[in-house]
């Protein structure tokens, strides 16, 4: 006898009840964002491991069956001392081609097939201070707008008063020389102080954005336009490599041109007699995370930054310039938050410097 029209259709909705969750979780386990490995309890042998797993860790699909990862030990232990199948903790893996990588787990313990396996999903440790050192660098800003704001207010009537009494003082000397240099060096501080004051409170004033669709081959080539006697007076060439047909992005075109004006400064102060920048505009496609970026680059041969200064150049204040405010990577690292754009600094010291700021595309 063969089965009848129905059952024969249940058996097939059956089938596919089995294989529609099987195929989603096979591609979220292929696609996800976050390593996961699967590995025997009995001998540690990675049975399994996702894209993103293999890009962590350096394995190959070859490597693959052939890793072992005797860490995961501390799983075991800590899932029986806690009499738990789940488990999070940190852990030092090894890996064949960077060495040892720091990742929290999230581990999971499950029966299969009469073996013990461990589903673990992984993030790299560094990744994660990353993103809290970001987080601290947003308060200190936010922290610093709020005491400049306040701050600025009281130096700026002092400072009028003191400017106001100097000019009055070099008039009454005559043509006292002495005095005439005394009081000249007195008042460039005074201008000094109020350039500072105007800058900080930039940096802490909150200002609705006008938000536009800017096309930043343009903005490139404006700033360039408004900046050109300064790279002239030092004989500094500029090299355009723009991308043609770049999308455009979200932004009010103001902000975008300070940072432009931030970063191209910064490589000029950098340059010693005759040097170049080389600006460039380039999409960029994370195929990671599938995800394009529309980005800028300044990049100049000036006197670079030692390395022990990489990590301080986004802090507030911190310069090495005798005339520097220090404000204008901070600034420029405020802005960018406004976007969910990065920065990227590589430098070498004697070799000069370059900046990358990228920007999320969005497509209609």
């Amino acid at each position: 006898m063969f089965p009848n029209q129905n059952q024969m259709e249940k058996n097939q909705r059956d089938r596919n009840m089995v294989t529609i969750p099987t195929e989603i979780f096979r591609l979220y386990f292929e696609e996800s964002n976050d390593a996961i490995l699967l590995i025997d309890g009995s001998n540690w042998k990675l049975l399994a491991a996702n894209k993103f797993a293999q890009k962590l860790f350096g394995l190959s699909e070859e490597d693959v069956s052939k890793t072992t990862f005797p860490q995961f030990k501390r799983i075991i232990k800590l899932a029986r001392r806690d009499n738990t199948e789940s488990v999070f903790t940190e852990l030092t893996l090894d890996t064949k081609d960077f060495g040892e990588v720091r990742v929290d787990i999230y581990a999971k313990l499950i029966e299969w097939d009469g073996k013990q396996i461990i589903v673990a999903t992984c993030r790299n440790v560094a990744d994660h201070y990353f993103m809290s050192e970001k987080l601290v660098q947003t308060d200190k800003l936010v922290l610093l707008g709020q005491i400049s704001a306040s701050l600025v207010h009281e130096i700026r009537n002092p400072l009028a008063a003191i400017n106001l009494n100097l000019q009055l003082m070099n008039r009454s000397v005559g043509d006292n020389k002495e005095l005439q240099s005394y009081i000249s060096s007195a008042l460039q501080g005074v201008e000094r102080i109020s350039k500072l004051i105007d800058v900080t409170l930039g940096f802490s004033r909150q200002s609705t954005p006008q938000i536009e669709e800017i096309n930043l081959n343009s903005i490139v080539i404006n700033t360039v336009d408004l900046m050109n006697h300064l790279m002239k007076k030092k004989e500094i060439s500029i090299t355009f490599d723009l991308k043609k047909d770049i999308p455009p992005i979200s932004a009010d075109p103001k902000h975008i041109q300070q940072i432009l004006i931030n970063l191209i400064s910064n490589s000029i102060d950098a340059i010693e007699g005759n040097g170049k920048i080389i600006l460039k505009t380039f999409l960029e496609e994370s195929a990671e995370f599938k995800e394009k970026f529309v980005c800028i680059s300044v990049e100049d041969n000036g006197v670079g930054i030692p390395e022990e200064d990489l990590d301080k150049i986004f802090n507030p204040f911190f310069t090495k310039k005798p005339n520097g405010t220090g404000l204008g990577m901070a600034i420029t690292q405020k802005l960018l938050y406004k976007y969910n754009g990065t920065i990227i600094v590589s430098s070498k010291p004697r070799q000069g410097t370059k900046i990358i700021i990228k920007f999320p595309f969005v497509q209609d």
